[in-house]
């Protein structure tokens, strides 16, 4: 992996994790809001806990197994967005698949 895929993958980590939970807060009836992160807590789970603050999230607003699922399914949607990106720019770039 060279120092562009690496920065590339850590970049879309941080933006697509960000958008998918400020997405669903943004949708959150007042009462599930006010169990959502602060915006400090925010970052640092999306910045040091990525993949999985995306389905704490959905747990930890919802509190049910469904928020579970409809995290886990984010979760995997965004591992294969980032996949398939990182694979894109390895086919551009002519170099072999990390």
């Amino acid at each position: 992996m060279n120092v562009v895929d690496l920065v590339v993958q850590i970049a879309l980590q941080v933006a697509i994790a960000a958008w998918i939970v400020r997405r669903d807060m943004r949708r959150l009836r007042p009462a599930l809001y006010m169990r959502s992160w602060n915006d400090v807590s925010f970052w640092i789970a999306i910045i040091v806990f990525w993949p999985l603050c995306i389905p704490v999230h959905f747990v930890r607003t919802r509190r049910t197994v469904w928020g579970l699922v409809v995290g886990l399914a984010w979760m995997a949607l965004a591992l294969v967005a980032i996949f398939l990106v990182t694979l894109g720019l390895d086919w551009v770039t002519g170099s072999p698949p990390s």
